[in-house]
C-alpha cells in the first residue's frame, strides 16, 4: 500500500533557524584512540559505515570474486549478509538496536533494491512502482528510510515498515536524504519552491510533511531531535530553533556529519591551504581535533555511538576507533 505523498509545498511555514555564534572553543588533547582492524571476508578491502550502541558494526567487505557484500561485525565475528538472488553486490548502510540492518543490493544490470536483513534473512522491500530503491537508514521502530522512483517519476523519499510504504514526497533535483531518527524526522538537503535552477537549496528537517529550514545542509539527527550539518561553510548543531556554531579547528571550513544521543558531534574541518578534511569531535562547547588523538587525516570516519566509539576505514580496511 502506498500512501499519498506529503507535498513539500505544505511546508510553506518553514521555520528559519536563529544563528547563535559561539566564541571559538578550546581544542582539547585527551587520550588517543586505539584503532581496531575489524577484518574482512577474504582478506581484501572493506569499510565500516554505521554502528549501534550495542557495538554491532555494519559495512561491506570484498569476497573472493572481488564483489562487495554487506557485512556485520559482532563480538569480533564477521557475518556475510549476502545479496538478493541474481544480484552481485551489496552494501550495509545502517543498523538499529535490534540488529536489523539496512542494505542496498545491486545487480549487474545496475538496478538497486532496498533490503532489510533481519534474523538471518534478507527482505526485499520492493519499490514505489519503478525499478529502483535505495536504503538510507533503519531506526528502532524498525522503519527503513530510503528513496525509490515511482514509474515515470523522479525519486521519492519513503518510510517502510512491515511491508507498508509511506511516501514522503519527491526528492527533487539537487536534493539529498541523509539521516532520520526514531520519531521519523528526516534530514537532508531540500530544493525549496520554486524548485528551479539555480537551486534554492537549504538544509532541513522533514516532520509530518512539514519542512523546517536548518542551515545550508542537514547531515545528521539524533533521538533528542538535535540536528547537525553546515551553515555558510561552518559546522552547526541545531536544537529547538537555534543554530550553534561549532567552530573550525583546521581553519576555514567545517561541517558536522553525525551526532549521538548524548549530543556529541562528529565533524570535519579544512583550511584554505589544503583539501584534506581533518576529523573532530564537539562536546559541551569543547572541540577536539582528532588528529591529536591518534586519528589520521586520511582516515574515513562514518559514525559515532553513545559510548563515543567511531567506525570507518583506514585505507582499504574497516576499523573501529575506541
Amino acid at each position: 500500500m502506498v500512501f499519498p505523498r506529503l507535498p513539500l509545498t505544505a511546508a510553506a511555514t518553514s521555520v528559519v533557524a536563529l544563528i547563535t555564534l559561539t566564541s571559538a572553543p578550546a581544542v582539547a588533547s585527551p587520550r588517543s584512540y586505539r584503532v581496531v582492524d575489524l577484518g574482512t571476508l577474504s582478506g581484501g578491502a572493506g569499510a565500516a559505515t554505521a554502528m549501534n550502541d550495542r557495538g554491532d558494526v555494519v559495512g561491506w567487505s570484498t569476497v573472493a570474486s572481488g564483489a562487495r557484500h554487506a557485512v556485520r561485525w559482532r563480538h569480533g565475528v564477521i557475518t556475510d549478509l549476502g545479496v538478493l538472488p541474481g544480484d552481485t553486490d551489496s552494501v550495509a548502510v545502517d543498523v538499529n538496536e535490534f540488529g536489523d540492518v539496512a542494505i542496498t543490493s545491486f545487480g549487474s544490470d545496475f538496478l538497486a533494491r532496498a533490503v532489510l536483513w533481519r534474523d538471518g534473512q534478507l527482505h526485499d522491500l520492493g519499490t514505489l512502482g519503478g525499478e529502483n530503491s535505495v536504503a538510507i537508514g533503519v531506526n528502532d521502530r524498525r522503519q527503513v528510510l530510503g528513496t525509490s522512483e515511482p514509474a515515470g517519476d523522479m525519486p521519492h523519499r519513503f518510510l517502510w515498515r512491515n511491508g507498508v510504504f509511506t511516501d514522503l514526497g519527491r526528492e527533487y533535483f539537487y536534493e539529498f536524504t541523509s539521516d532520520f531518527n526514531n520519531a521519523g524526522d528526516v534530514v537532508g538537503g531540500f530544493n525549496v519552491p520554486p524548485q528551479d535552477y539555480p537551486c534554492t537549496c537549504v538544509g532541513g528537517r522533514l516532520r509530518d510533511g512539514v519542512l523546517t529550514q536548518i542551515g545550508s545542509e542537514a547531515l545528521g539527527v539524533n533521538n533528542r531531535g538535535q540536528v547537525v550539518g553546515s551553515a555558510n561553510g561552518r559546522a552547526f548543531r541545531w536544537q529547538n530553533g537555534t543554530l550553534t556554531d561549532l567552530g573550525t579547528p583546521a581553519g576555514s571550513w567545517s561541517r558536522a556529519t553525525a551526532i549521538n544521543d548524548r549530543g556529541v558531534v562528529l565533524g570535519f574541518s579544512s583550511s584554505s591551504t589544503t583539501a584534506q578534511w581533518r576529523p573532530f569531535l564537539w562536546r559541551d562547547g569543547v572541540l577536539t581535533d582528532l588528529t591529536t588523538r591518534g586519528v589520521r587525516e586520511t582516515d574515513s570516519i562514518e559514525d559515532i555511538n553513545i559510548w563515543g566509539q567511531l567506525v570507518g576505514a583506514r585505507g582499504s580496511r574497516p576499523v573501529m576507533f575506541r
